[in-house]
Formats: C-alpha cells, structure tokens, sequence
C-alpha cells in the first residue's frame, strides 16, 4: 500500500434494486475524512434492467452460466466507470483505487452462500488501476452473513450528523444502522423497493412507482400482508440478512390481485418492517431517523411512516447534503480504504461474525 494516509479512491455499487450504478469518487482516510470529489447515477435502460433480474442462478455449481453472467455484468461496470472518468474528465493516474461492490444474485446466508457478479480482476486490467473487492468473504468465512458489510459508512454518519439517529437505506432490502448504549448495530429489516419495483415491471413494464401514486390508490390485502408477517425472517434476532427474492413466494400472491391492491400491500410489507425496528428496545434512545437509498423518493411511503410515529423526526440523507443515490457508492469507497489499512469491517452486531474483522481482497 502506498505510503499516505488519504487516498483518492472511485466506489462502484451496483444494488440489490437492480436500477442502475452509482459512482462516487472520493477523498478518505477511512476513518475521520470523506471528501466527495465526483460522483454520479446512472440509471439502466430497461432493457439492460430486465437482463439482469433474469439472471437466475439456482445452482451455483454450473461455473460456465456463471461465468457468462460474470462477463456480462463485468462489461456493464466497466461501459459506465469509462462514461465517469470521460464525462468528468478524471485524470487515471490521480486515482489510487476502485472499490468494487458486484452484482449481488444470490444471497442464502444461512448456506454460507453470497454470490455477487463483476470481475475486479478484469476490472483492474482494463483500466490499470488496482481494485478492491469481494468484503463479503472474509465475514462468511468467519460465522458472519455477508452483510450489510458497508455498515461502517453509516457509523462515520452518524457520529458526525445525530449520534442519537438511525440511517435506514431502501434500497431493494431495506435495513439500518445505529448506536445503542455505545454498540453499534446493523442489519437487514425487511424487503423494500424490490417486490414493489418486479410488480411494476410484471404490470406495466416500468422501473418504479413514482412517489407511491399508484400505491396511494390501493388497499391492503389482508390475506397476503397476514401471511407476510408470519415469515420465519421477522422471528429471527438482529443481525440478519436478506436476499431480494427472499419474499417471492407472496409475489405470485400479489400478481393475482389488482394492481393498486398489489402495490400498496407490498409498499405495507415495508412499513411493517420499519416499525418493527422501531419498536425494537435498541431503538430506545433514537429520535430520529434519516432515510437513504432510492426507496426515500417514495413520498407516499415516508408520508405513511410520519404518520405511523410522531415522537421521531424523520429526515431524509439529502437534508444534510448528501445525494441519498449515492450514499452507497460512498460507502464502498470509503470500506475499500479500510480494507487497505486492515480496519474493521465487520462485527458480531453488524453482521454476525463470530469477532471483529477485516476483509476484502487486493487485485492487481
């Protein structure tokens, strides 16, 4: 590693929502010092969009459909790193590093199972950059989940906007992170924009429901959201962690109803999620929480939890002047620096790892 303490360093983050890459291109330590030089979104077209949430892999051991996939998610990275560089005009040699986080398709914790798309080493040959990757390993190695693994980025925020907040990112699984009695704590919650956003593909062949307008049309089904709320996943203590398909048996429920019905339940499914963290004990000290991630643009859903709990205030990332699209490519560039400087990634409470460790791998 070279020898300085701040490092100049690109975060590519592809999520679970399957929407698009955001870049962040920024300045850290990975401890104290986050400078965001340039950092941009950019959205998939539909038609990349549905190659990709086709990407079906049930059997993990057939290495040639891997690698095809691998290929294609590869290329999509590097398409969009090099429309970053040109469009803002960033000099190579100025960045130290990439930090990659891949394409996650397959997530079954409980199998010691993550399986993320987007090959660093190629990644690192194209563009002549050394490119840190695959956090999760290490964690899975170690008894851990695999995730969130960037929690680390919402501690760095926390401290420094509301020590006594909790960050909620909506992305397609929605989960949190916050301080309680001096632990810090991370975890998955329950599903976010995925269901809602495959039902607006399955009906309309659109990316998302704008605001929640044609959620805010629609009634509960009772049937669906009962059978939602006996999942084995809300039994489980934090942390635990989710696969975006994790809920897919209640779409095919969902797609038999009428749309407005279909989409509010589903945007109900979130909800019941987030009040059940509220009404966790850990929340006992928390007076605010501030949403991240793409689900926050969903105005009917925020309006409903500011409904739901007066005592908190309820923000949103961007209020302090972050973009809250990019928070996570933020993240993982700012991870990236502490997996140089072996810091800590990982945490019983933020994962489940059996101690606190490291991780991600150096590519050359």
């Amino acid at each position: 590693m070279k020898k300085k303490k701040i490092f100049n360093i690109i975060g590519i983050m592809t999520g679970t929502s399957m929407d698009g890459i955001d870049i962040s291109y920024i300045s850290t330590d990975g401890i104290n010092k986050v400078k965001i030089l340039k950092e941009k979104s950019y959205p998939y077209s539909l038609y990349e969009q549905i190659k990709i949430k086709k990407i079906n892999i049930t059997n993990i051991s057939k290495k040639n459909l891997i690698n095809s996939h691998n290929v294609k998610i590869t290329n999509l990275i590097i398409k969009y790193l090099k429309k970053f560089l040109k469009e803002f005009t960033i000099i190579k040699k100025d960045i130290d590093y990439i930090s990659l986080s891949g394409q996650t398709i397959l997530h079954i914790p409980n199998k010691n199972i993550s399986l993320q798309l987007g090959n660093p080493k190629l990644i690192s040959n194209f563009f002549k950059i050394q490119v840190i990757s695959n956090f999760r390993i290490n964690d899975i190695k170690n008894g851990g989940q695999g995730a969130p693994i960037g929690a680390f980025y919402h501690k760095f925020l926390i401290k420094k906007i509301n020590t006594n907040a909790a960050i909620i990112n909506l992305g397609g699984v929605a989960n949190f992170s916050l301080i309680y009695k001096k632990i810090f704590i991370s975890s998955d919650i329950g599903p976010a924009n995925a269901i809602s956003d495959d039902l607006m593909m399955y009906f309309f062949n659109r990316k998302y429901d704008k605001d929640g307008k044609l959620a805010s049309k629609g009634n509960v089904n009772k049937k669906i959201f009962d059978l939602f709320k006996k999942d084995r996943f809300f039994r489980k203590k934090y942390p635990k962690s989710l696969d975006r398909n994790n809920f897919h048996y209640l779409i095919k429920e969902l797609k038999k109803i009428k749309v407005h019905n279909a989409l509010r339940t589903s945007l109900n499914f979130t909800i019941f999620s987030i009040i059940n963290l509220i009404n966790n004990k850990i929340f006992t000290d928390i007076n605010e929480i501030i949403f991240t991630g793409g689900g926050r643009k969903n105005k009917y859903l925020i309006s409903q939890i500011k409904k739901l709990n007066h005592q908190l205030q309820i923000s949103l990332i961007d209020d302090y002047g972050l973009n809250g699209d990019l928070i996570e490519s933020q993240m993982f560039a700012y991870i990236g620096i502490r997996s140089l400087k072996k810091l800590i990634l990982s945490t019983p409470n933020t994962t489940g790892v059996k101690k606190n460790i490291t991780g991600g791998n150096l590519y050359y």
